[in-house]
């Protein structure tokens, strides 16, 4: 008996240490980001004249937002003659007929837009870039995903960065049209802001690898050719192919100040089908490229970083562990008289370092970005729950990762709703529902029951303890709510459309003689 519970809590501390050493580490990021430069590099030189540029489109059923894609690409300033851009469409709804109708009429213009359309979706975005990069004209490659409306000097700003023969590629910070949505926008912006601000400008000006961030950025074609291509083995190709480059001796060039707009989820389900395919696609690039990354002969400074970087979402599963086994080491602490003093020191540590650097890493983030950062503040309370409700779903990320299941590349729908128009969403989210499925949900919400269980069993020891415990649940059962609802608009959705054809099958009754 003794044997085991030791066992247990030797498991549970060693969780403690992983979730910790994350903590540190985005603790240090803060500080580094205060030994750089705040502005963005120059180039070293312009182009005597403009290069040709491609820009590659990868869409799948983006009927709400495709358009407004294209429009905004073609307002670039730049060319006509040194503009191409290619529209990867893997759509398998209508989306293909708004497609080509926009093409032919940006054709009609002058526009050089090739609709390119695949009957399959292999190797889905990797895919669909690896067969039209054969094919572009330039060897300057922009892409922007559906969701974005790149500015018209978005070439101008970026593209002679490239006359330093060692850039591969160069990447934007992502900014937001529809950030005021609601609480979930503003929360996800802040949580976004973190990332742009301060784990991008810290990698790319410490001259580490850091990560293409898939779209809002443009890639040298030379660079993804020596580094193998688009790889389709994980589904983060972006990060997959950013270290490959960085390994052949490329390097990435981040502009913070210089921004490409795009659309937040607006839906919580969005929200976690987009992080479940980060977390996964994060992990899979860990394990695919330590190998790789340990036996170059970077520093060891940037072996660590790496580390650190593409193995970070380990935490989710972690912090899921430490959860499923916190109550019974509780339980074991109070039976060993073992509730108090140095384990209680411990615990109350690693809380702490969790709450500052979170805190700290966004509160440095928005004021860098924003004027009015203070009033941003009242989104930061929202951050624990977003985290712990998040846990489960990014857990699953990470651990079909770490098991080698593979799993098909989920897009996270956009629904082309810029303001607070919650009817048009109502209406679109028919269309595109991002629910996980029906069994992460009630996991998630019997989490949330075994949550507030652990609170009523804290309460008479540590109060504190209790109430945070408690408050921690409304996560989980907003996360597994929102994944119940969707799925039943999902079946409602389908059910009116099967009613809706079988009236119009049915045959008309006979009229009377």
């Amino acid at each position: 008996m003794l044997y085991a519970q030791s066992l247990l809590l030797t498991i549970y501390y060693a969780l403690l240490f992983v979730v910790a050493s994350v903590m540190l580490y985005r603790g240090a990021l803060i500080i580094r980001y205060f030994m750089h430069p705040k502005g963005d590099p120059e180039p070293e030189q312009r182009f005597p004249e403009e290069p040709v540029v491609t820009v590659q489109l990868p869409v799948f059923n983006e009927k709400f937002v495709v358009a407004r894609l294209l429009d905004a690409v073609c307002a670039f300033d730049w060319p006509r003659d040194k503009l191409e851009i290619q529209l990867l469409d893997d759509s398998t709804d209508d989306t293909v007929d708004v497609s080509a109708a926009k093409v032919a009429e940006l054709r009609a213009q002058g526009f050089d837009v090739h609709h390119i359309h695949r009957t399959d979706r292999t190797g889905y975005k990797a895919g669909a870039l690896r067969e039209a990069t054969a094919a572009a004209r330039g060897d300057l490659l922009a892409v922007f995903d559906a969701d974005f409306v790149p500015k018209p000097d978005f070439l101008r700003q970026t593209v002679d960065f490239f006359t330093d023969p060692k850039v591969g590629f160069v990447q934007t910070r992502w900014s937001y049209l529809n950030r005021g949505y609601g609480v979930l926008t503003q929360g996800m912006g802040m949580l976004m802001d973190g990332h742009f601000t301060m784990e991008q400008v810290t990698r790319s000006r410490g001259g580490y690898i850091f990560n293409f961030n898939g779209t809002g950025g443009i890639w040298r074609r030379q660079a993804i050719e020596d580094a193998g291509g688009w790889h389709d083995d994980t589904i983060c190709e972006d990060t997959d192919l950013s270290y490959r480059t960085g390994l052949a001796g490329y390097r990435g060039v981040y502009l913070r100040d210089v921004d490409s707009p795009s659309e937040l989820p607006v839906q919580i389900t969005a929200l976690k089908s987009q992080q479940h395919r980060w977390a996964k696609g994060l992990t899979e690039c860990f394990l695919k490229l330590m190998p790789r990354l340990w036996a170059s002969d970077l520093p060891l400074r940037k072996k660590l970083e790496g580390t650190a970087h593409l193995g970070a979402n380990l935490a989710f599963p972690a912090s899921l562990f430490m959860t499923i086994i916190g109550l019974p080491v509780m339980l074991v602490r109070l039976g060993m008289g073992s509730a108090g003093g140095l384990a209680v020191a411990v615990d109350s540590f690693v809380f702490l370092l969790v709450m500052t650097t979170q805190i700290g890493f966004y509160i440095v983030a928005t004021r860098e970005l924003h004027d009015d950062w203070g009033r941003r503040m009242r989104y930061l309370p929202f951050f624990p729950l977003i985290g712990v409700g998040l846990a489960i779903n990014n857990a699953r990320g990470v651990l079909e990762a770490l098991t080698g299941l593979r799993t098909e590349f989920v897009r996270t729908p956009k629904l082309g709703v810029l303001g607070g128009d919650r009817t048009l969403v109502k209406k679109r989210e028919r269309t595109y529902t991002g629910g996980r499925d029906f069994w992460q949900a009630v996991i998630e919400i019997g989490f949330g029951v075994a949550y507030i269980y652990m609170a009523v069993v804290q309460a008479p020891y540590m109060l504190m303890a209790s109430v945070a415990t408690a408050i921690f649940s409304l996560g989980l059962f907003a996360m597994g709510g929102a994944t119940l609802r969707a799925l039943w608009i999902r079946r409602a959705h389908q059910n009116e459309v099967a009613a809706a054809q079988a009236s119009a099958q049915r045959p008309a009754p006979a009229l009377e003689s």
